[in-house]
């Protein structure tokens, strides 16, 4: 049997573009402090940037996140509200992504599509679940199907028909240049 091809969780593309849309450290010191960003209830922002720790914040969704996009759970093994080294960041991001990888793989499946290979399109839609969860990914019924139209050749629709789809979403509005640069990958297959 041939090996499967499928990026890996350190797939170096997937991980630029997560974190040029989800911010670095520096970035989000800056949004704290122009208040383009609160802080989460119970984090010391001024003391986690003394310390140079990644500060707990709240998304754009009012969800408590930390380092590259974590979303706090109560299951994690330390205090995230209490600042978190980049090490741990690291450990985060690299554990988030095998997760949002796995869903990606399971969401291509469910939706016929066979994308071995196809890394462009493996990157987009671990990063859709990455962002917005597989949950929230799988209500995408529309372009998940033009997607696959466009995977399979089948000829009804294009990766710009896929791309149209993803953007006429609430998601597109919220996250806009996100969603911009992130569909443009899906474009660049049909030229």
């Amino acid at each position: 049997m041939a090996q499967e091809r499928w990026i890996f969780k350190d797939d170096d593309a997937l991980l630029a573009s997560i974190i040029k849309h989800e911010g670095t450290k520096q970035l989000i010191y800056q949004y704290i402090e122009s208040g383009q960003v609160k802080i989460a209830e119970g984090c010391n922002f001024v003391e986690c940037k003394a310390n140079d720790l990644w500060p707990a914040y709240l998304d754009t969704e009012g969800l408590e996140t930390v380092g590259i996009g974590h979303l706090i759970t109560n299951s994690e093994a330390y205090n995230s509200r209490a600042g978190v080294n980049d090490k741990d960041v690291i450990k985060q991001l690299a554990d988030d992504i095998a997760i949002h990888l796995s869903a990606a793989k399971n969401l291509a499946a469910a939706h016929g599509m066979n994308i071995d290979g196809n890394y462009v399109v493996q990157r987009f839609m671990t990063e859709m679940c990455f962002n917005i969860g597989a949950n929230g990914y799988s209500k995408f019924k529309s372009g998940l199907l033009k997607l696959a139209s466009a995977v399979e050749k089948n000829g009804d629709f294009s990766y710009n028909d896929a791309a149209d789809e993803h953007l006429d979403s609430k998601w597109a509005r919220q996250v806009k240049d996100r969603a911009n640069n992130m569909v443009d990958t899906l474009r660049a297959l049909d030229a």
